[in-house]
């Protein structure tokens, strides 16, 4: 492709990671200039006019946000990484069919990450001291309107426990995590299942 209008969302390796079936209907791509949907297993696209910046939203132009993208000639290279920052507005703990134990779903009031955005402390930065702290709002896309994504893991991980004390107490909070694949069969439950990873708390 190699210009500025035309390109996929994944990556171009054959084997890399490709959009589940169940979402090839419902990824789109916003820009300045307007959103448009994104066709097929790669997620290939057309945009009105060339853009340096583009949000991945999830069935439609005003669907949740999930990540913010820097424009790359050819592939966004995108792999199904969700990164969101806000508030906890929710916590719900559900039996689901099939499960041997309950899901817990965390609701997120908030905006993607900005692309290049990672989890407090970063790997490459554990090699050093001190750590370099990261500023929960710089690091949002405050130009995204908010929306509410639905995070799905296990009743029992410490990660709800994290997510309970930033509702509790009202704390800034950093999701990361990714689009369930097909084979989980997480979208026969849920019409956008993603799956919680990663969790930062900021102090208020």
């Amino acid at each position: 492709m190699n210009d500025e209008l035309n390109g996929q969302l994944t990556p171009t390796e054959p084997d890399s990671w490709r959009i589940p079936p169940y979402a090839r209907r419902a990824l789109w791509l916003e820009s300045d200039a307007g959103t448009v949907k994104t066709e097929g297993e790669q997620g290939t696209f057309t945009l009105p006019a060339p853009a340096e910046t583009l949000n991945v939203r999830w069935g439609g132009a005003e669907g949740p946000a999930l990540a913010r993208l820097r424009w790359q000639s050819d592939s966004l290279a995108w792999d199904g990484a969700v990164a969101v920052g806000g508030f906890v507005d929710a916590i719900h703990i559900t039996e689901i069919d099939g499960m041997d134990f309950p899901m817990a779903l965390v609701f997120i009031g908030g905006q993607p990450l900005k692309a290049g955005t990672t989890p407090y402390p970063a790997p490459a930065a554990r090699t050093q001291v001190p750590y370099p702290p990261t500023n929960s709002y710089d690091a949002t896309a405050d130009d995204v309107n908010e929306t509410v994504t639905t995070w799905l893991v296990g009743e029992e991980s410490p990660l709800v426990r994290l997510a309970e004390n930033a509702l509790m107490n009202r704390l800034r909070v950093f999701c990361f995590g990714h689009l369930a694949d097909a084979e989980g069969g997480w979208h026969k439950h849920f019409a956008l299942p993603l799956l919680l990873e990663s969790l930062t708390l900021f102090a208020p």
